[in-house]
């Protein structure tokens, strides 16, 4: 038994299908267990000061990890690595490994380094409405935090190999065991340390998260780690790959640490329900809109290799179809039980009614832009395939200014609702840009098709809202809603019931993509039933 959980864990993953398998489960249940972390935050903390601490120190740290690390390996490392495997052998590729490993260790430890002593100047710009015993400590838990980007900098190469070499089981597994460091620092720690037992628990996670990747990246060829240099041609490569991409990120961090020093300036628990609220947003985003983005990129590749204009045309529309057929019901339902959504999942403990009513009224603001979100990715990566990084880039700019100056112009009236709102108009905006500049590059995005399944997909998630807004109604007259399972019964039977008629009624306007994802299922069936 332990032999084959060996194999398995250490063994190269055959198949396409097999490999996106292992991540689809394994980003699902991430994406769960991030749920369930944010609910033990809620509940032990609530949406107030303590909490907006945690999530103002984290922001640094994530910067960190996001500028240097994340845009290097995504847009670097694999593809080097990988043309280092095929054509120099083996021995030539670890041996870039291995060096990659060095520079990142000496500049993420320098990084922490810095940052945690200069942590004292740093974070009153970031947070500037903290005061007194909340600011000293926010620069306390971020020095905490600090140790993680060096880790998770570390397990970011290891993951690389890994990807390289089709070993996806540990790589897959690692953002589980992350948050399960988390959890267990919330649980076990901050009875006993407080918000700062949190902080650890996000270090834990960190080394968990390395060394689930160590095991095997180890084993199957680091040898040493050597004085770093730059003069390899592998590495000079790598870090003109990762300009671009960490031109993007810039922005996008830059970003956030804006939102967060507004947001520190409102009331108490303002960071605390907007990240709450953003983390719930992000899930069907993640789930849906980057997984089908992430899917369409090789097609959307070939066909700009082979200058194929319709193939490049199909595949961007065939993937904009889909995103559209599960994201608008989806953006409806969020809307239609963004109440139970968040009593559900976060309301117990100190995260009490009034948390509740702010992050609902912020979940809400987010969920108008559920569909934007979720075709910049799909977009961008057209760019990408035509070997164009710079106009998303820019058209981040574009979406970035516009959140700034309405998230400026609105938390007056709004508070932190007006920031969700201006998050979302920034949306719209970036996504406008990219989609004006792709059909300029390119021409028409599709021959009518596109149209035509979103007018169907909206009439069946409006029939499907009528039915659930009408059963949500009905349980709330039956019930008082005070205990957890009437307000989960409410929300199955919303969402079931509405559920239920827009795939009924998707199926009798013979939606096209109901019909792929059906005759998708009975292939794989019968398959495997041969």
């Amino acid at each position: 038994m332990m032999q084959a959980l060996r194999r398995l864990w250490h063994g190269e993953t055959r198949g396409m299908t097999m490999a996106a398998v292992i991540i689809g489960v394994a980003g699902l249940l991430s994406r769960l267990l991030g749920l369930v972390r944010d609910r033990f935050l809620a509940t032990a903390f609530g949406a107030g000061p303590e909490l907006d601490t945690y999530y103002a120190a984290f922001r640094l740290p994530d910067l960190l990890y996001n500028l240097i690390i994340l845009g290097a390996l995504t847009a670097g490392f694999i593809p080097v690595f990988t043309e280092y495997m095929e054509r120099r052998g083996e021995r030539e590729a670890w041996k870039l490994a291995e060096q990659v490993l060095s520079i990142v260790g000496i500049i993420m430890a320098g990084a922490c380094l810095l940052f945690a002593v200069s942590a004292p100047w740093i974070v009153p710009w970031t947070t500037p409405g903290f005061v007194g015993e909340q600011m000293e400590r926010t620069i306390a838990l971020s020095r905490i935090m600090f140790l993680s980007p060096l880790l998770l900098g570390l397990s970011a190469v290891m993951g690389g190999i890994l990807q390289s070499t089709r070993r996806f089981l540990a790589f897959a597994l690692a953002p589980l065991l992350y948050n399960v460091g988390i959890i267990f620092g919330i649980a076990v720690l901050a009875p006993h340390w407080g918000i700062a037992g949190a902080s650890w628990g996000v270090v834990i996670g960190a080394a968990l998260h390395l060394i689930a990747q160590a095991t095997v990246a180890v084993r199957m060829g680091i040898r040493a780690i050597p004085w770093p240099s730059f003069q390899p041609e592998g590495v000079r490569r790598i870090l003109w790959l990762m300009v671009p991409r960490t031109a993007g990120l810039a922005v996008t961090q830059l970003n956030l640490v804006i939102l967060l020093a507004l947001a520190s300036s409102l009331e108490p628990g303002s960071v605390s329900v907007f990240n709450l609220a953003n983390n719930l947003q992000s899930v069907p985003i993640g789930l849906i809109g980057v997984s089908f983005a992430v899917a369409a990129f090789p097609a959307l590749s070939r066909a700009m290799g082979s200058r194929d204009t319709c193939a490049f045309t199909s595949a961007l529309s065939n993937a904009a179809r889909k995103i559209l057929f599960f994201l608008l019901p989806a953006t409806g339902f969020m809307l239609l039980l963004r109440v139970q959504i968040v009593r559900l999942l976060l309301g117990d403990g100190k995260f009490d009614w009034g948390d509740t009513i702010r992050t609902t009224s912020v979940l809400g603001w987010f969920a108008v832009s559920l569909i934007a979100q979720a075709l910049i990715p799909l977009f961008a990566r057209a760019f990408y395939a035509r070997q164009n990084t710079w106009t998303p880039f820019w058209a981040g700019v574009a979406g970035e200014i516009v959140n700034v100056t309405a998230a400026l112009l609105l938390r007056q009236s709004y508070g932190i609702v007006g920031l969700a709102m201006a998050f979302s108009l920034a949306a719209f905006v970036q996504l406008g840009v990219l989609l004006l500049l792709l059909r300029r590059s390119c021409g028409t995005l599709s021959n009518g098709e596109l149209r035509r399944s979103f007018l169907t997909t909206l009439l069946a998630t409006i029939m499907a809202l009528w039915v659930g807004y009408g059963l949500r109604q009905w349980v709330g007259m039956e019930y008082d809603l005070r205990q957890y399972w009437q307000v989960a019964l409410q929300a199955i039977a919303a969402a079931g019931g509405g559920g239920l008629v827009f795939f009924l009624a998707a199926w009798l306007m013979e939606s096209r993509e109901l019909l792929e994802f059906a005759r998708g299922i009975m292939t794989k069936w019968r398959r495997r039933s041969v």
